[in-house]
């Protein structure tokens, strides 16, 4: 397993070269991009272009993204804006599988090895027509992922529609031979429950991890070691399983961006490393 992080963590930023160059001098060169905007400009060629030359400048690598849930960041917090590939209304639909479509290229352009999909927000209600729905979004989206090369990967977000066996009767059903992986949310399946027990159902499936922490109540998004996730139990059933994939760290600013980008990710690093340190072996 090599960890990677997720820039979620400054997802509030524009990922100008300040911010840049404190990722470079992370120790973690592998990123997981997350597809927003400002933060990120990947609905622009062009733009995106640039920007992974930028990346390539300051020797960063785009190992996987987030597919786009939400339009833009500031839309998100102002206006509450949101893209669901579920959503009832059918036009709200072909919009959310349009970004994701669009998200797909952008992975592309990036030279990320896959996508991460959300089905939904969380905590939706999932029923007979949803579930439809989110059938037919991952349809559409096999053959746009499998020409652009990008590996498709579904995520479990704490709905019922998307626990691991959910998730693997859909695509046991669509994709017998196994195109389509799964991302799992460690911190979203401990919130839900057994996170051991969704770690070991995913297995045949499993390409990819999100790593964070939280109390097994609310999805927090801490640095691994500040909840409660068993991660002793967890590491052994990866050792076990010789899991070989990426895992993204996926913690959360608690500023929105108030704080400096260097000083964000400074602090949530040094949690991370007690972690390595007590649990890793002091190894990424």
């Amino acid at each position: 397993m090599e960890l990677t992080l997720s820039t979620h963590l400054l997802v509030y930023d524009e990922l100008h070269c300040k911010a840049l160059a404190a990722l470079a001098a992370s120790g973690y060169p592998k990123l997981e991009l997350w597809l927003a905007e400002p933060h990120i400009p990947w609905r622009k060629a062009e733009a995106l272009a640039q920007f992974r030359r930028r990346l390539e400048d300051f020797g960063l690598l785009a190992n996987s993204v987030h597919l786009p849930f939400y339009p833009s960041v500031p839309e998100l917090v102002e206006q509450n804006a949101r893209w669901s590939l579920i959503a009832t209304h059918a036009p709200a639909r072909q919009e959310a599988l349009q970004a994701s479509v669009d998200g797909l290229h952008a992975a592309a352009a990036l030279g990320a090895q896959c996508g991460v999909l959300h089905l939904g927000w969380q905590r939706d209600t999932w029923n007979e027509h949803t579930a439809a729905w989110a059938r037919e979004a991952v349809l559409a989206l096999m053959p746009v992922a499998r020409q652009l090369g990008v590996q498709l990967l579904l995520e479990n977000i704490i709905s019922t529609g998307t626990r691991i066996s959910k998730l693997l009767q859909l695509l046991d059903e669509i994709d017998p031979c196994c195109e389509v992986g799964l991302c799992l949310d460690l911190g979203h399946a401990h919130v839900e429950g057994d996170v051991v027990k969704e770690l070991q159902l995913a297995l045949p499936r499993l390409q990819h991890l999100h790593v964070h922490d939280n109390d097994g109540h609310s999805d927090a998004h801490l640095a691994p070691g500040q909840g409660t996730i068993p991660w002793e139990e967890v590491l052994e059933v990866l050792q076990s399983a010789r899991f070989a994939g990426c895992a993204a760290l996926e913690m959360r600013d608690y500023s929105r961006g108030q704080r400096d980008c260097t000083a964000t990710l400074h602090q949530s690093l040094q949690q991370v490393q007690k972690f390595q340190q007590t649990y890793l072996g002091g190894a990424r």
